[in-house]
């Protein structure tokens, strides 16, 4: 099973803040970066189980993000 890249979420996230002008899609993102990071820097702690599921979690808040700004239209 191919695993999304806490690292490169977080990065990802990072570059979107520099294109946003929206404040609670930027605390939004950072909050996405924040988890990303943390998770990458525990990831040597979690089975693998774990953290599938974590990313699993962070991806569905992404998604979640991402589908209510482009609601907004932001």
């Amino acid at each position: 099973m191919l695993q999304a890249d806490p690292w490169e979420k977080a990065a990802d996230c990072e570059r979107a803040l520099r294109l946003s002008l929206d404040p609670v899609h930027r605390d939004n993102l950072m909050n996405i970066r924040e988890f990303s990071l943390s998770l990458a820097t525990k990831r040597h702690c979690l089975r693998e189980t774990e953290f599938a599921q974590q990313v699993e979690a962070i991806s569905r808040f992404h998604a979640n993000v991402a589908e209510t700004t482009a609601m907004r239209g932001a």
